[in-house]
């Protein structure tokens, strides 16, 4: 079982505010939040969700959405496959991968990207980056 969950189920998320706000109260200016509570507000924003930790606990949304979205990351990245077996193909594909994308957004902003092999891989970037400018000029 995961630490943290361990801990969270023995602490409510008023417990953990209280444990906040002990370490708030005796630090010293400029010191950062220790391990073990970032670890703490993590599990909790997985279970009470992270808006209503992050007020709770008078934490930065974006900074503990961030570790909560990289814990759920490295949590199924550690997970074994299904029955604990990975298929690895014996040769190589004849031919790389390859993806057309089109975005296009109600204001007319295009793009068109072909990508094959490992480029596929900035996929969701470009898509992101893309969404992100279509949307700051309006």
């Amino acid at each position: 079982m995961h630490q943290g969950s361990h801990h969270l189920s023995r602490h409510t998320l008023s417990d953990l505010r209280a444990q906040f706000e002990s370490w708030r109260s005796s630090r010293s200016p400029g010191t950062r939040i220790p391990a073990r509570l970032w670890r703490a507000a993590t599990d909790a924003g997985r279970q009470y969700g992270v808006s209503k930790t992050a007020l709770e606990l008078s934490l930065d949304y974006y900074a503990l959405k961030n570790r909560v979205e990289s814990a759920v990351e490295e949590s199924s990245a550690s997970k074994p496959t299904e029955g604990g077996f990975l298929e690895i193909p014996l040769c190589a594909p004849s031919a790389p991968p390859e993806c057309v994308l089109e975005l296009e957004d109600g204001q007319g902003a295009r793009l068109r990207v072909e990508l094959k092999g490992a480029a596929l891989a900035e996929l969701e970037t470009l898509a992101r980056s893309f969404w992100s400018v279509a949307r700051c000029s309006r």
